[in-house]
């Protein structure tokens, strides 16, 4: 019985450590999934801005030698490039994310793209009135008229729904979730050499 005992415990050791090294393949693969996302969403975005910026702003913009004209296409043509310069260096740090090196590695690849990607939101709220200005100006839009009052309403309600969204599905909630994984990971690293 004692035997039986014994053969049981062993058996039921082994699959406890078979059943931690399948969760830990399961989440590595999975954060690797997630960075692999965040990946090819920042290179679709930064192709996707160039692409409407080219197709939509740039055919609508009036070449008349007007101050406001000159002035609006100067504050749209610099919030732009400071923007989307902006943009490539965080393509760039996410893509110098490597899920195959150590855990505290990825931890801290992942910590400079989350505070790299709130400094440059936290800029971008900032300028984006510039930006708008800039693309009034140079399209011939008056934007101090009571006609764009619902405009702006519209504006601040999808400010606002891009906000939530972002923060509920964004990259930062993705990277919150791959740090979760890590975490489960370190976690079952520790349990196995303890056992």
């Amino acid at each position: 019985m004692k035997a039986s005992w014994s053969r049981h415990e062993q058996q039921l050791i082994r699959q406890t450590r078979i059943n931690q090294v399948l969760l830990r393949k399961l989440l590595i693969s999975n954060a690797g999934k997630r960075i692999d996302w965040m990946k090819y969403r920042s290179l679709g975005s930064l192709i996707l801005v160039t692409a409407l910026v080219i197709i939509l702003v740039i055919p609508r913009i009036q070449l008349v030698p007007e101050p406001e004209i000159i002035i609006g296409i100067i504050l749209f043509g610099s919030m732009f490039i400071l923007s989307y310069y902006w943009a490539v260096k965080l393509h760039l740090r996410i893509e110098g994310v490597r899920p195959d090196e150590s855990l505290t590695s990825v931890r801290k690849q992942l910590k400079s793209v989350e505070r790299y990607k709130l400094k440059i939101t936290r800029y971008n709220f900032i300028l984006a009135p510039f930006m708008i200005t800039g693309i009034f100006l140079s399209l011939g839009i008056p934007f101090l008229s009571s006609r764009m009052v619902p405009f702006y309403a519209l504006c601040i309600l999808v400010f606002l729904a891009s906000t939530y969204v972002r923060n509920r599905h964004g990259m930062l909630a993705r990277i919150r979730k791959i740090d979760r994984d890590l975490e489960e990971i370190s976690k079952l690293e520790l349990d196995s050499q303890s056992a």
